[in-house]
């Protein structure tokens, strides 16, 4: 993912050019720069200084603009394209507590190709600044803020850790595939936490160690190999896995990385010259080292057993009795995947709020359905890779949730009349805390 480095004079610049769209697809396309070896690239992390990563991770993504860039949002938005930790989407993750009342000021530190568009197009009513060193996925941005009229977006090249100098405190800061790529992915969290607004909120993510394994393992072959970051190199790459044996650490991921179609993806995922993965207990020491806190996980479904286990079985046994933080570490290495982890954060004064079913005001939750959870039978739903079939009445519930309503008003319903109350109170409960462990609702506090 996009990482940021130091412009040349040192400092974050407003990016005021606009990009024709043949200097776009000249900018964003495959193998322009001349071919180097990754080798050459891949000095110990105690030899590299920040300067040399910035450099070279700064590089490749002139090279090799990423993600692959799209032209249109309006039509990628209508066939279902959405970014996890959107504002617009996400508003009961971010803040439980009910959303601030006020026009907000977004930060999206390392834009790539399409982020902060994307954003401007999805909260046309606040202020988006997109940063990136990366020229070739500034000038797409560009290109998609001039096609869809985006007034309310602007644009900095510079370096994530000069993000102070662009003035001015954020509201929400997404940033999403960034600090693994840094020399020092503490600075650069540091350098965020500055600019954050006193009660804003951080949506980021970062690599998850289980799941890549075996791209390391591959990183570390082809970087023996001497394999260039050229078109020439992704062509070697693609035949080395195709190759692979079945049992190798990396198929999992190769088969469920439908990215890896494009050249851009394939550089980023086994020839970037500076990334690194985290656990759950790393990525929460990380976040508190800099003097923020953990608010919760934009997605559960990987972290609590609900996602991958029933309540009789073995495992349940054993973790379920777990404080949160160890629940999930378990539940991390059990299941084996968790390739990404996408979480929020606040500064560590303030006061997170928690979602709890184990006291009184639960029925006072308000249910969200989560993006891109959608129908697909009678008692049937589907969320990305997650299908969910259910009894009549559990469906009956689901259907219930408008974002609008309270789990109390839900279920309170002529259908679960026959139901004794404190039956119904239990199963209520129990329902919507497993589909919000699962990820498939989002809950606002009251």
């Amino acid at each position: 993912m996009v990482a940021m480095t130091p412009p040349r004079n040192g400092a974050v610049r407003r990016d005021r050019r606009r990009a024709p769209a043949a200097d776009i697809a000249q900018s964003s396309r495959v193998g322009q720069a001349q071919p180097r070896a990754f080798h050459e690239s891949r000095r110990s992390a105690k030899q590299r200084t920040m300067k040399d990563v910035s450099t070279l991770v700064a590089r490749q993504y002139e090279a090799f603009a990423y993600p692959e860039p799209f032209t249109d949002l309006v039509e990628e938005v209508g066939k279902g394209y959405f970014q996890i930790g959107d504002p617009s989407l996400y508003g009961p993750v971010l803040w439980p507590r009910g959303r601030p009342d006020r026009q907000l000021r977004i930060l999206v530190a390392g834009c790539g190709t399409v982020q902060a568009a994307y954003a401007a197009h999805s909260n046309p009513d606040d202020e988006v600044v997109g940063i990136d060193l990366s020229e070739a996925s500034l000038a797409h941005e560009r290109y998609l803020q001039d096609k869809h009229s985006l007034k309310n977006l602007k644009l900095f090249q510079g370096d994530l850790l000069e993000v102070g100098s662009i003035g001015g405190a954020f509201d929400i800061i997404l940033c999403t595939g960034v600090l693994h790529h840094m020399a020092d992915p503490a600075a650069g969290l540091a350098a965020l936490r500055e600019v954050l607004a006193p009660d804003g909120v951080m949506v980021l993510m970062l690599y998850g160690a289980t799941v890549r394994t075996g791209v390391y393992m591959l990183q570390d072959a082809f970087r023996r190999m001497g394999i260039a970051q050229s078109a020439d190199g992704v062509a070697r790459v693609r035949n080395i896995l195709g190759e692979l044996p079945g049992r190798h650490y990396a198929q999992d991921y190769i088969r469920a990385a439908e990215e890896l179609k494009h050249d851009t993806a394939v550089v980023d995922t086994f020839l970037h010259p500076q990334d690194r993965a985290y656990t759950v207990p790393q990525l929460l020491e990380l976040v508190e080292g800099a003097g923020l806190q953990f608010q919760n996980w934009v997605d559960n479904n990987l972290y609590w057993r609900n996602g991958a286990w029933g309540p009789d079985s073995a495992v349940a046994a054993s973790v379920d009795t777990l404080p949160p933080r160890e629940h999930w570490a378990a539940v991390e290495m059990l299941r084996q995947a968790a390739g990404v982890h996408f979480f929020t954060v606040r500064h560590g004064a303030e006061e997170v709020a928690t979602v709890d079913f184990e006291q009184g005001e639960w029925r006072q939750f308000v249910p969200h359905r989560a993006p891109g959870l959608s129908k697909t039978g009678e008692t049937s739903f589907r969320r990305g890779p997650y299908e969910l079939n259910c009894p009549d009445l559990e469906a009956f519930v689901i259907d219930g949730i408008d974002g609008v309503r309270t789990i109390s008003e839900i279920v309170n319903v002529a259908a679960l009349e026959e139901i004794p109350t404190s039956e119904r109170d239990e199963f209520a409960r129990r329902y919507f805390e497993h589909l919000w462990k699962l990820g498939h609702v989002m809950i606002a506090l009251p």
